[in-house]
């Protein structure tokens, strides 16, 4: 971790001397220099075991934050970095991710939240939080072990849990054995559908089980303004808004409704903005685009080293607005990918006005 972070303050002072954005806002090469430096920035706030640790705050607001260890955002950054893992120089982090996320696919093909807890103290038992719908997707998606009897058994977890509508609880978990943990922290709706967990439950059956994935393409569909399956994005939109490609890409095409995404939390405007601009690259909406919007957008977030990403990042999630404490859960390192993501996609369509690096992200 030291070393990496000595080659994020090199790649620092080399931007400052190309002329960071500051002092010429104009110039493509600035935004170079950015690009090495957000990238330099993920590989050095990577752990030695592959994941990145998640902020998490007590009020909707970057202050007051605690690290946290969850397979969520290491998942979601390799989401967002896997088609530009070979621009970005990133692969082996990537890879090194997908180790971590693979190693905590549990015996019962699940996958815990803060990954596999080990052993569960008797006196606890019930009270500890329970596997989920949300994680085991998204691991089994991106880091899969190569054994077919464990993804079957997830498989069929699932679909048990499936709902009379056709969509899946967040909690892979009765409410009598896990009644401890349900009346202390799961909120009113106990263990309701979330938007988020659909569109990633959605993903994985899409590779595995495409009549499952159509029929929950169907039930998804007309309950996206529905205001009680948004439970941990109620003022977090930004994952929702990413996943609108993914999923039209595997046939469901989806939208997060218009008001989602006037959020009032400060610094979140611009990260909404970048994903906008994304989706319309991946998906080739409307006319031909300019690259006008999107070097703006870029040139923001760089603008004095991404203070705005460290200073306010990317709001990821937040738990059931009914249950207590609160918590709001943050990356500075979706930050970085999401820039990267966008800087890329935008070179390959205009690689004049924005061209890339020539010297690659450094390796530890």
């Amino acid at each position: 971790m030291t070393a990496g972070l000595v080659a994020v303050s090199a790649l620092g002072g080399w931007w400052a001397r190309a002329g960071g954005p500051r002092a010429q806002p104009e110039d493509p090469h600035s935004l170079a220099g950015a690009f090495l430096f957000a990238a330099g920035a993920l590989r050095a706030r990577q752990s030695s075991e592959g994941y990145w640790r998640t902020p998490v705050t007590p009020r909707p607001a970057f202050e007051r934050a605690t690290p946290e260890l969850n397979v969520f955002t290491p998942a979601l950054i390799v989401d967002l970095l896997d088609p530009v893992a070979r621009e970005t120089g990133l692969h082996d982090a990537l890879g090194r991710a997908r180790g971590y996320l693979r190693h905590q696919i549990e015996a019962t093909g699940l996958v815990h939240y803060h990954g596999d807890p080990g052993p569960v103290d008797g006196s606890r038992r019930g009270c500890e939080m329970p596997p989920d719908s949300d994680d085991t997707a998204l691991v089994w998606r991106i880091a899969p072990k190569h054994d077919l009897a464990l993804l079957r058994s997830a498989l069929q977890t699932l679909a048990r849990h499936r709902d009379d509508a056709g969509l899946y609880p967040t909690y892979l978990a009765d409410q009598a054995a896990y009644r401890c943990f349900y009346s202390k922290y799961a909120g009113h709706g106990l263990n309701r559908p979330d938007v988020g967990v659909e569109m990633h439950v959605y993903l994985l059956l899409a590779k595995h089980d495409p009549e499952a994935a159509d029929r929950l393409c169907r039930a998804l569909q007309p309950r996206m303004a529905d205001d009680r399956i948004w439970v941990w994005y109620t003022v977090a939109p930004l994952v929702p808004l990413l996943r609108e490609a993914d999923l039209a890409g595997s046939g469901c095409p989806v939208r997060v409704p218009e008001r989602r995404l006037r959020t009032e939390i400060a610094g979140q405007q611009a990260y909404l903005t970048q994903a906008r601009l994304l989706r319309s690259l991946l998906l080739n909406e409307g006319p031909r685009p300019s690259p006008g919007p999107i070097l703006r957008a870029l040139r923001e977030g760089a603008q004095a080293g991404f203070a705005t990403v460290s200073r306010t990042p990317p709001l990821l999630y937040h738990n059931d607005p009914s249950a207590t404490p609160s918590h709001y859960h943050w990356s500075e390192d979706v930050g970085y990918a999401l820039w990267l993501r966008l800087y890329v996609e935008g070179a390959r369509r205009w690689g004049e006005a924005l061209p890339l690096p020539t010297r690659p992200a450094e390796t530890r």
